[in-house]
């Protein structure tokens, strides 16, 4: 029995394919070993595995792609496009998601990193709070530039009518307003899918926790001094984590789905939006403003010691965790 149970725990199975959470003892000692292997966690693992694969695809050639459709949206200023379900601006994705794009933006990425902040800040409240400032600067830049671009409109746009009237007296008669309008619904949709991208990186390197937290574990009733992710930690704190992981772990991986399927709900908007609405410059500027912002803040001021940190930052070096899975 002992033979066959050792070489389970080596097998393919259980190195390579992350399993449940729970762990249980050998019947001979004390060391935790993994759960067997259900369907339910294959399927599991294959779903992450593609969202990963198509969330974390590099952020370089993403914003690469951005720019070409960008300033290839050129062609719907002098070609009409076919009418499609999407390019009707009554539709349900355009009423319902894209118009409350950052109330779904929040919701989401905050409740991701609320959870995921509870395991890397040993459930900390001042820590979790202090990562929560990363939503309330993304919202303050959605709001300025939002704001900023409609002023623009009105400040630089004429009533179609002939007459000195702002824009809502000169829509409110019948008549067009003419201006630069950039494009409100680029800006969101790119800058919402930089967020959320950057947002959800936590997951790289989620499962190895439980590893990690297993091999130490066992470290410690074996009385081995043997150097891991968690040996700076206290047992009491060892403990805490392996609760809040546990509990934890079920919401950071639904929330990550959710992310994952309003990612591509975005990026499906953004394209109708490149192909139907406004013109090249406009949703140009509106790109570039959006992933400006977003490198400012992810690539340059959360990478410096100046709060707030980084998504995944906590009091344990999770990044080393992330060195062999894919980044962005």
């Amino acid at each position: 029995m002992t033979t066959k149970r050792s070489t389970r725990s080596g097998s393919i199975e259980s190195n390579y394919i992350p399993t449940g959470l729970s762990m249980r003892s050998e019947t001979k000692g004390t060391l935790l070993v993994r759960e067997p292997t259900t369907v339910s966690n294959i399927f599991l693992t294959v779903l992450l595995f593609a969202c990963r694969k198509y969330l974390f695809f590099s952020t370089h050639k993403r914003l690469f792609v951005y720019l070409i459709l960008l300033v290839a949206s050129v062609v719907g200023d002098f070609i009409k496009f076919p009418k499609i379900y999407f390019a009707n601006s009554n539709t349900f994705l355009n009423q319902y998601l894209v118009k409350l794009g950052w109330f779904w933006t929040v919701l989401w990425t905050l409740s991701f990193l609320v959870t995921t902040s509870k395991v890397f800040c040993l459930n900390s409240r001042p820590s979790i709070t202090v990562h929560a400032t990363r939503i309330v600067v993304a919202t303050f830049f959605w709001y300025f530039w939002t704001n900023a671009f409609n002023q623009l409109e009105d400040y630089y746009g004429k009533c179609s009518g002939g007459k000195e009237l702002v824009r809502s007296a000169c829509k409110s008669a019948g008549y067009l307003w003419k201006s630069f309008d950039i494009s409100g619904h680029v800006f969101i949709l790119i800058y919402s899918t930089l967020v959320m991208i950057s947002e959800a990186r936590p997951i790289i390197g989620w499962d190895k926790i439980q590893d990690v937290l297993r091999n130490e574990e066992n470290a410690r009733k074996e009385g081995k001094s043997v150097a891991t992710t968690f040996s700076n930690l206290k047992e009491e704190e060892l403990q805490e984590m392996k609760t809040v992981y546990k509990q934890m772990t079920p919401y950071v991986q639904v929330l990550f789905i959710v992310i994952t399927i309003f990612v591509a709900v975005w990026e499906l908007m953004l394209i109708t939006t490149m192909m139907y609405f406004h013109t090249m410059p406009e949703k140009l500027l509106a790109g570039i403003v959006a992933m400006s912002t977003w490198f400012v803040t992810y690539r340059v001021w959360y990478c410096s010691s100046f709060l707030p940190p980084l998504p995944g930052d906590g009091f344990f070096k999770y990044q080393a965790l992330q060195k062999s899975e894919i980044g962005i």
